[in-house]
């Protein structure tokens, strides 16, 4: 931080001569706690501009703050090679329909293993991903049913994939879905919508392709 403040741009007024009795004690460590408190507004401004916006959906848990992916280029990335507790920094504790409480964090670790879906309202990334990555896929559409939720929501395989290896696979523990609509058990009238969320395959107690016919948004159990 000493570092990054000595190479600021900003630099000390010259001092017109016969001021300098002027200057007293405290002068120098008042400017240096600016520059320092401005060097953490902008490693601040960093941290969010550089973060996903996220909502973790558990049985018994709901909250919304920022996480940063690192060298990750998407969320699914980041969440399907990390280990340990989640940190999220801006918390906002979430009431059971989604509407914002009073309790709040700077910040706050949350086991995954509590976490049944990770959700975002859009499927931004802060990296763009190259045109030599992207790759055609097949949407299969899902219902499923977790120990708090029922939901419905698309997955996108490879178009040699089949759906009943990839549901019965262990892997990736964290399933992207696009198109998310859920209902909770606890309070069936509690329904919540994301263009994109990661499903916690650990949670999956049961789960089926939506069959033709089916109304698309209105198939959750």
């Amino acid at each position: 931080m000493l570092a990054h403040v000595m190479e600021s741009p900003r630099q000390l007024d010259p001092v017109p001569a016969g001021d300098e009795a002027e200057i007293v004690d405290g002068d120098a460590a008042t400017h240096l706690e600016a520059l320092v408190f401005d060097a953490a507004l902008e490693l601040a401004f960093a941290a969010v501009t550089d973060a996903f916006l996220i909502e973790l959906v558990g049985q018994h848990l709901r909250l919304s703050g920022s996480i940063q992916i690192g060298f990750h280029r998407r969320l699914s990335d980041f969440f399907n090679n990390h280990e340990g507790l989640m940190h999220l920094k801006g918390v906002t504790i979430l009431r059971r329909n989604g509407e914002p409480t009073k309790v709040t964090a700077p910040s706050i670790w949350v086991s995954p293993e509590e976490v049944t879906l990770i959700g975002q309202q859009a499927e931004s990334t802060v990296r763009e991903t190259p045109p030599d990555m992207l790759q055609e896929k097949r949407t299969h559409s899902l219902i499923v049913v977790t120990p708090g939720h029922t939901l419905s929501g698309d997955v996108h395989l490879n178009p040699e994939a089949l759906l009943a290896a990839f549901i019965e696979s262990p892997s990736p523990a964290w399933i992207p879905m696009t198109d998310v609509r859920t209902r909770s058990l606890a309070d069936r009238r509690v329904i919540s919508r994301y263009e994109f969320a990661l499903l916690n395959r650990r949670h999956i107690v049961a789960a089926t392709e939506m069959q033709p016919g089916m109304i698309k948004g209105r198939a959750v159990l």
